[in-house]
């Protein structure tokens, strides 16, 4: 196969990548090799298969570019929740004209995708996204109107995440996603303006969501984990999203649903070097 690879040098286990090893456990020939940073721009033309070594948000963008092409995932990033769904992946979410792997979220902690710094996310790994929990920690109030599947609700939400996987932050929460592993609408409702009490009162719904679980579609005064079809999201208000860790500002009438891929990503075991430790010296 003539195989582009795209290596993100920003990814939080690029260091310990084995290229190699990985291109000859893909029997990969005629390959070009193409180091990029998280702000690069890149092109796979010419090219019929693209092998993505890097994060979620390198996966996010290889989606956007090459829609027409084979894609392998090779995950070396920090979290990689988009490889923990399955081996084989044949359809993704779709916000307007934009897919996405496994999320699309606005509101509370959900900066934590796109802020930590990349230097500590190759030290400290999944640590590095500690201190965000903290900044990120504050009750949001994003007036929408939605519309699942025909049914319009409006209110104000602290978090709105489509999710096209069993987990999200780290957590396996949607336990119900594999008797059903289409798209799912998590949205938690506002507590107010941001203040000391309005956080204490948000704990809770999120405790009860993503540290519980949910195990089937649910729907309470406080928050909804439901499966849909069709949803339909106005906004009041401009807001930032995160994209499979990938920052977007989106406005106005958005539209989810799931795209079928023409061709499937293959998600693939990534091949990392061994660990090298030096001697402790001993003391003289």
């Amino acid at each position: 196969m003539n195989c582009k690879v795209i290596v993100n040098a920003d990814s939080g286990n690029y260091n310990r990548l084995d290229l190699d090893k990985l291109l000859n456990n893909l029997g990969c020939v005629n390959t070009v090799v193409e180091l990029i940073d998280s702000h690069s721009d890149w092109s796979a033309d010419g090219c019929d298969t693209v092998i993505v070594c890097g994060g979620d948000g390198t996966l996010h963008n290889a989606l956007k570019k090459c829609p027409d092409k084979h894609i392998v995932y090779a995950p070396c990033g920090t979290l990689n929740e988009f490889a923990k769904t399955c081996a084989a992946v044949n359809s993704v979410g779709k916000v307007n004209d934009e897919p996405f792997g496994y999320v699309c979220a606005t509101g509370s902690f959900t900066e934590i995708g796109y802020s930590a710094n990349n230097k500590h996310k190759k030290r400290f790994k999944a640590l590095a996204y500690l201190p965000q929990i903290l900044q990120t920690y504050r009750s949001h109030e994003i007036s929408a109107e939605l519309t699942i599947d025909g049914k319009t609700y409006k209110d104000n939400y602290t978090l709105l995440m489509v999710l096209k996987s069993n987990r999200c932050f780290g957590f396996n929460f949607n336990k119900s996603y594999s008797k059903n592993n289409g798209l799912y609408l998590i949205a938690i409702k506002s507590k107010g303006t941001d203040n000391f009490t309005n956080r204490f009162k948000m704990f809770f719904p999120f405790f009860r969501v993503f540290f519980c679980g949910v195990k089937a579609p649910k729907t309470t005064n406080g928050f909804t984990v439901i499966p849909f079809k069709d949803l339909t999201v106005k906004l009041k208000t401009p807001q930032n999203f995160c994209l499979d860790g990938e920052k977007r500002v989106l406005s106005g009438k958005l539209h989810f649903c799931e795209q079928t891929l023409s061709n499937e990503i293959a998600v693939v075991k990534t091949p990392f070097k061994r660990r090298v430790f030096a001697p402790s010296r001993k003391p003289l």
